[in-house]
């Protein structure tokens, strides 16, 4: 079976002189994308990796992320990207979880990763290379490019979000990282126009910009432009400069695009197909925003978690626009199987019913690195996976997300669904941003509360959204408390995506 490591092969024979990848500070054709992904395979082989090791990568986005991924694969061995803005302890973990006796480290994160190194014991030895030292190496080492890997062979470990206690490390096979690739091109067409130029602005240390991005632009010979850190003037200027035709924006991104005006270019105008969005909440106003803005554009909401592959569902352009299906995650990709099932006792629920999403396919996780135990809790023998997302589908096959089951507030004996309330706000012309949390209470077990980013310019008062959620919501769903903030006073993560289990202590609740 075809494996990544094939895919490099295929690219250095069949598109050569195509450009692979850029950024700010420079392009590479697929040839020497390929012949530098050998060299640094070469590398690593004379530093002692072997087929079926890992290798820590701390790097930002940027070609060296990509060429590092490429060319750890190369090697046989598991790429692992280390999230860039972690706080020491954190970085240390990730060491010590993944088992990398090398790392591969960009120039600016040298000193960070050399305090973290004099602080703490590692179990093992460990060699670090600089991005100045590989870079000196290359032209001096022989390419490897004779490795063979099997399709159930870790491709790289990505680690979870880590919103409660340390991350997880999640093992993707080559087999997971094709499907997810194949789920993109097929079902969004991600890579599959002539030529496609994909932007991407979420953290490469992420499954999305890696596996949903990277990968399938690259399996089919296309091109994609890595930006270090998200702007949105930045975006749209790269739009126009760099013949863009997709990318994915969370929707906070996608917001701030809209508030911006940065829409309004001849970029997005000219050469910009579609518009991808997921990993927070996009209704109908915002869709139909961009979809005025853009004129003809392909708008697509997706849904997935890091160890599914990390896509589950897509709602496709036909639907984004239609009514009656607005707040839907849409329905499975391609090769994908999802149940929705009772979250105590497993039994599938019916049509309507709330239940938790279950999915099974090849471009599931392998498992937790090094813990077996944490695996079987979410992996069974069948290959099912349990998401803790809960959802509900309606009767022509569409799934509604509900909540993560450990977000769902009990509140005087009912329960509440956090996102049912922040779907309905966000069909308010005056909120931005809003999530919903359930703080303890001796009078309701938990309290619902709602904080809210007002759109800039625009009035309204805490009175004003509890009356419009009286008009829509049953009395106990209705938040006690309300508060309006500015929209950098809401806890994101590097993708943009608000991080509840901050809120609490940022709001002093």
């Amino acid at each position: 079976m075809f494996t990544l490591v094939d895919a490099i092969h295929r690219n250095e024979r069949l598109n050569p002189t195509a450009e692979a990848v850029a950024d700010d500070n420079g392009r590479l054709t697929h040839g020497e994308l390929a012949d530098r992904a050998f060299r640094i395979a070469g590398v690593l082989r004379s530093a002692g990796v072997l087929p079926g090791d890992t290798v820590g990568v701390l790097t930002d986005n940027g070609i060296f992320g990509i060429e590092t991924l490429f060319g750890t694969i190369a090697a046989g061995a598991a790429y692992v990207p280390y999230n860039w803005r972690w706080a020491q302890a954190e970085l240390v973990h990730g060491i010590n979880e993944t088992g990398a006796s090398v790392i591969l480290v960009a120039d600016h994160f040298a000193d960070a990763l050399d305090t973290a190194m004099e602080s703490a014991e590692f179990d093992r030895e460990l060699t670090v290379l600089t991005e100045a030292e590989l870079e000196s190496r290359l032209s001096v080492t022989e390419r490897l490019d004779t490795v063979s890997v099997a399709p159930e062979d870790a491709a790289c470990i990505v680690f979870t979000g880590g919103t409660t206690g340390f991350s997880k490390g999640v093992v993707l096979s080559h087999r997971a990282a094709l499907t997810n690739a194949l789920n993109e091109i097929a079902d969004c067409r991600i890579g599959a126009r002539p030529g496609d130029r994909g932007l991407v602005t979420t953290p490469l240390f992420h499954s999305a910009a890696l596996l949903c991005w990277v990968l399938p632009h690259y399996v089919t010979g296309r091109s994609t432009y890595v930006v270090q850190k998200f702007d949105e003037h930045r975006v749209a200027e790269l739009v126009e400069r760099e013949s863009i035709t997709n990318m994915f924006l969370v929707p906070n991104m996608i917001r701030r695009m809209l508030t911006a005006g940065a829409f309004d270019n001849d970029g997005f105008r000219k050469s910009f197909a579609a518009l991808h969005s997921g990993a927070g909440l996009l209704r109908m106003p915002d869709k139909q925003a961009v979809a005025d803005m853009i004129p003809g554009v392909d708008l697509y909401f997706r849904y997935g978690l890091t160890e599914a592959g990390p896509m589950v569902t897509r709602l496709l352009p036909a639907d984004m626009l239609r009514p009656e299906v607005d707040g839907s995650i849409g329905t499975e990709y391609l090769l994908a199987e999802v149940e929705l099932r009772d979250l105590f006792d497993g039994s599938p629920v019916p049509v309507g019913e709330i239940g938790e999403i279950c999915v099974r396919g090849p471009g599931v996780m392998t498992g937790y690195f090094g813990r077996p135990d944490a695996t079987a809790e979410v992996l069974d023998d069948a290959g099912w996976l349990r998401t803790g997302d809960l959802a509900e589908r309606d009767e022509n096959g569409y799934l509604y997300f509900r909540d993560r089951a450990k977000d769902m507030i009990k509140t005087g004996g009912e329960n509440v669904y956090s996102s049912e309330i922040e779907q309905l706000l966000h069909t308010h012309p005056a909120v931005m941003e809003a999530a919903v949390i359930g703080v303890p209470s001796l009078q309701w077990d938990e309290e619902v509360r709602a904080v809210i980013a007002v759109r800039p310019g625009v009035a309204v008062s805490e009175a004003d959204v509890a009356m419009f959620l009286r008009g829509h919501l049953a009395g106990y769903k209705v938040p006690k408390v309300i508060k309006l903030v500015g929209a950098e006073d809401l806890p994101m993560n590097p993708s943009g995506k608000i991080v509840k289990t901050r809120i609490r202590s940022a709001m002093g609740w």
